[in-house]
């Protein structure tokens, strides 16, 4: 990496973290100014939004990981029986 790639990387991640921290401090002072009722109604509405994707995640991530290996397994057998065939195959 040559030093005027470096420098627009440096540079890039700076602009990032800047921006996170403007976020970080407008959603602190956001959350400073909200009174506690709307405050609750947040924190139940995150959790309950953090528990849907903490209970679905996982499942996609297995289903997905599941049929990539029944998928491999199907391949393996079609191009094993082509082989005992003697027939040709692409891949």
């Amino acid at each position: 990496m040559n030093k005027a790639t470096f420098r627009e990387f440096g540079t890039t991640l700076e602009d990032l973290t800047h921006d996170i921290a403007r976020s970080c401090r407008r959603g602190a002072r956001t959350l400073a100014a909200m009174p506690w009722p709307t405050m609750l109604a947040c924190c139940i509405a995150l959790a309950i939004v953090l528990t849907l994707l903490v209970s679905i995640l996982p499942l996609a991530l297995f289903l997905f990981a599941a049929f990539m290996a029944l998928k491999l397994i199907i391949v393996g057998f079609a191009v094993h029986t082509r082989r005992g065939r003697g027939e040709d195959y692409k891949l």
